[in-house]
Parts: structure tokens; sequence; C-alpha cells
């Protein structure tokens, strides 16, 4: 006989629909029956909060595989890890080992470009590649794939968190983003903008932002992990780009301006992290980074970024 699941049917803005009694094949009654009571309930199924001029994209309920792993992936089992007891914290930085190479500004101040009285009114730098004086990278995503067995939970509940746009940049450039949270777009530019984000395993945003907008009329939320930083454009000013990553645990970080890092209270133990940057042939600079963390203790590494691996 068949194994049976009961499966409670909800939607954000409506009350449970059904709870059902369905044999293993639920896909297919999903996809059939049920799930259209469910999209005739809520103004946007099952993805983002946004003000009504949002065009949402629905992702598929089985997600495409994505660079990195396959669709699912990041929300699966907590992974295994050889636990010890107690909680530790891995830190340290990421460095261009290599001569770093010379990049131009993306917009020199006073250039020709669209909206120029807004856009150029000040140099701005090609954030693909950001270098200190020492060699530190910044804007690297360091992330378990995975929440570990034994970790503490996300923290979905807390305060917004501010995407913000000057001079036609995206501020931050990196933004790490638990599911469940509030991200708010605000502009402190006096010239419309738009946010188009370009998730795998999400609802994609894609909306205008009004000038000087301080209040964060356009808001949203990611639901699922995602398995790597995704896109985030302004479709109105082409060179505008920043990236998201969407994960279901907190152990994840991105690099400041000096290409340092600080995870904490993971579980004792080893643990697999993959190292993400935009400007790496295949973007990773690790794949899976095996890191051992001793209970009460911080484990320092140093990850080198060659050179030859960078694609610009």
């Amino acid at each position: 006989m068949k194994r049976s699941h009961w499966i409670t049917i909800c939607t954000e803005k409506c009350s449970c629909v059904a709870d059902t009694m369905i044999n293993s094949d639920w896909r297919k009654l999903i996809a059939s029956g049920v799930l259209l009571a469910v999209t005739g309930c809520g103004q946007y199924g099952g993805g983002a909060s946004v003000v009504p001029d949002v065009i949402m994209v629905s992702a598929d309920l089985g997600a495409a595989p994505t660079e990195g792993g396959e669709a699912g992936a990041a929300t699966d089992a907590a992974a295994p890890a050889t636990t010890e007891g107690g909680f530790g914290v891995f830190q340290g930085q990421v460095v261009l080992a290599g001569s770093a190479p010379s990049i131009p500004l993306k917009i020199k101040a006073g250039a020709d470009v669209k909206d120029k009285e807004v856009c150029s009114a000040v140099d701005m730098p090609d954030e693909k590649l950001m270098v200190d004086a020492n060699g530190g990278v910044a804007n690297v995503f360091v992330y378990m794939a995975k929440a570990p067995a034994g970790g503490k939970p996300v923290q979905s509940e807390g305060e917004d968190i501010i995407f913000d746009q000057k001079n036609c940049r995206f501020f931050p450039h990196c933004l790490l983003v638990p599911v469940g949270r509030t991200v708010r777009v605000l502009s402190d530019d006096p010239i419309a903008h738009n946010t188009h984000t370009y998730p795998s395993k999400n609802d994609g945003v894609n909306s205008g932002v009004a000038p000087n907008e301080r209040t964060g009329v356009l808001n949203f939320k990611y639901r699922r992990a995602e398995t790597v930083p995704l896109a985030v454009t302004c479709d109105y000013h082409a060179w505008m780009k920043a990236w998201h990553l969407p994960v279901d645990h907190p152990y994840a970080a991105v690099t400041d301006a000096e290409g340092r890092f600080s995870i904490a209270d993971l579980p004792a133990g080893s643990h697999s992290f993959s190292v993400w940057h935009e400007s790496v042939q295949g973007n990773f600079v690790e794949r899976k980074l095996t890191v051992t963390v001793k209970a009460g203790e911080s484990t320092e590494m140093k990850i080198d970024l060659p050179v030859e691996k960078l694609a610009l």
C-alpha cells in the first residue's frame, strides 16, 4: 500500500484551503486541482509581497538546476557533518594571488550617459572586482549550501533589509537575505529606477521605483534559499547590477573591503563551504571548501583567488 501524507495548503492572504490526504503521487494531484484553489485565493501566489504594479514571474515547482548544485539542494535536509558538540567560528580573508589587474571606472564623472546629471555626477567604480592595497577581495560570498546538522535557525524575523541606490548604483553590491525577511527597496536619486531580480527558485520581481523613494513602497521576500547568488538589475540603466543570496540558515558571509569575513555559531566539526565571486570563471573560487571548527575556538583561513581564474 502506498504511503500517504497529510498536506495543508495555505497562502499569505487566505486561510488554509484544504487538508487533503493523498498518496505519494502528490505532484500530479496538486497540478490537476488543488493548486487551482490556491491560485485563485491570493493576489500573487506563493511569492514576493510587493506593490501592486510589480510583475511577478513565477518559478516552476521543480526549479531547473543552477550552477553550483541541483534544484532544491539548498533546501534539502541538513548537511551531514562530523560534529563534536559546542560551537565555533570560521573566519578569514579572501586574497587575490597575483598582480591585481587594472580595472577602469565603470562611469567617469561627467561622462555622457543616460540621466548624466545623476548617473555621472561622481566617479563610479566597476564593482565586479574590488581589491584593496593588500590584495583583499571584496564582495565574495562564503556560504554553506545546506544548513548543518545541529545548527541554529535562520533569523527570518527582524528589521527590514534595505536595498538602496544612489547615483545610479546599487547599495550594497552584494547582499545576504534570510528567507522570509522583508527586503525594502529605496532610492536616493531624483530619477526613476527599476528593480529586476533573476532568481531560480523564487518568484521574480520587476517593478519601477519612484524618484527619491525613501519609504520602501516596493518590498518583497524570498521564500526559498538559492544555491548561487542571483542577479539584480535596473532595466532603465543597463550598467546597474547587484547580487542577492537568499539563505535558510545563518552560515554565510560577504567579504568586506579588505576581503575579510566571519561566520559564528558553527557546530563543532567538519563543514563544506562554497566560495563564489562574480568575476571568476564559473564563479566558484571553491565549490567545496572543507573547514574543521572546534568548540569555543576560531578557525582562521586565508583563501587564495588565483588571478588566472579571473574572467574580466
